[in-house]
């Protein structure tokens, strides 16, 4: 395990894992949110692609794979395009089902991320780039510490860079900021729970 957050876990990519991760990335709506389109390479392909990266590009970045409380491979989270020095790095997570999302797991789960960065790699500034449209995703990453620091143009989308820096994220850890993000919500009792609750 590499962090947790309230039921879930952060833990090291097995290769079982790829089943479901190239699933979401084949799902045009969960593509939709990533500003891209579907992945549109066979298995067999994405499967070598990701032997390669982390064959040949070792340090400059690392997948996880998210869990939910009964074992289930839910998502995954990274970090990428990490500088020589590991001074800075990009972030990255999918939440691919469903039923892990709308209950504040997102922030939780990137607040115990940053938690272990922080302690790990030697990062001063992280980076995200998130949609400026999806507007869910933006008081998510808020929650968790990131501030805006521009506007970003990637044909034909939109997106805000956010950024967190070590200093004053550590400080407001401290301070106990993130205390009530670090926990997600339990589940919702029935199905008719709204996705933005």
């Amino acid at each position: 395990m590499i962090a947790r957050a309230g039921e879930f876990l952060i833990r090291p990519r097995v290769e079982s894992d790829l089943v479901n991760d190239y699933a979401w990335r084949r799902d045009p709506a969960l593509a939709r949110y990533e500003g891209q389109p579907p992945l549109a390479i066979s298995f067999d392909d994405y499967v070598a692609r990701t032997e390669l990266e982390v064959a040949f590009h070792s340090g400059s970045h690392e997948s996880f794979s998210i869990d939910d409380g009964d074992g289930y491979h839910v998502g995954s989270i990274m970090y990428y395009n990490a500088s020589a020095g590991r001074e800075s790095a990009e972030l990255g997570m999918i939440l691919g089902d469903p039923a892990a999302r709308g209950r504040g797991a997102g922030s939780a789960l990137m607040v115990a991320f940053l938690r272990h960065l922080w302690a790990t790699y030697p990062f001063r500034v992280l980076v995200l780039h998130t949609l400026e449209w999806n507007e869910r995703a933006l008081r998510s990453f808020h929650r968790a510490g990131f501030d805006d620091s521009a506007r970003v143009y990637r044909d034909p989308e939109w997106f805000v860079r956010m950024e967190a820096r070590r200093e004053w994220w550590l400080m407001w850890d401290g301070e106990g900021r993130f205390d009530s993000v670090a926990e997600p919500r339990a589940p919702a009792s029935t199905d008719t729970e709204s996705a933005d609750s």
